[in-house]
């Protein structure tokens, strides 16, 4: 699912509420039963499938960034909807955990190990970012690098998938980058 399956499931979720709204009959019923999967789908999300992540992260030895598992199907929209063609066998949202309480030093050398610890675990997978944090020299190079082959990309600006409101916080306006890369 990751963040992106869940910001479709928030929109689909309160559009599906007001057009219940709308209707009457048997068409309100159907509505608000695909409403009410869309609810699930989001408690789903909150608490089993990102707590789950979190676990398998650690379990990893990843200590500041947290892998979501992202359907393959939406991966390849997202790269899709940003002009972009890799093939991969697995899809990974990057998230980074509580990086503001480290020094920028200490967060680009986690940050690094932590990325270079995941490619090595997770080999053929495309790990997919969005991020106003500042990414490290690792990172950058291997975006260089990947720009020819079509390995890896950065771009500016967040990905071309509206967030739903108030699951922005985190981001700082104007700096948004958004970016791939296949171990």
């Amino acid at each position: 699912m990751g963040t992106k399956g869940r910001d479709v499931c928030l929109w689909l979720f309160f559009t599906l509420i007001v057009a219940c709204l709308l209707f009457s009959g048997i068409a309100r019923i159907v509505i608000f039963a695909v409403a009410l999967l869309m609810a699930m789908g989001i408690l789903y999300y909150y608490t089993w499938y990102l707590p789950g992540a979190i676990e398998r992260s650690r379990n990893m030895g990843l200590s500041m960034i947290v892998l979501i598992p992202l359907n393959a199907l939406l991966a390849r929209l997202l790269l899709q909807l940003d002009g972009e063609r890799m093939s991969f066998r697995g899809a990974y949202e990057v998230h980074i955990k509580n990086g503001e309480k480290y020094a920028l030093g200490d967060y680009l050398k986690l940050f690094t190990s932590d990325l270079e610890t995941a490619r090595r675990t997770l080999p053929g997978s495309v790990f997919i970012w969005e991020t106003s944090a500042p990414l490290p020299l690792f990172v950058r190079r291997l975006v260089r690098q990947g720009s020819a082959d079509g390995s890896a990309f950065l771009k500016n600006g967040g990905w071309p998938v509206p967030r739903f409101p108030f699951t922005e916080l985190e981001l700082k306006k104007g700096r948004v980058k958004h970016g791939a890369i296949i171990a």
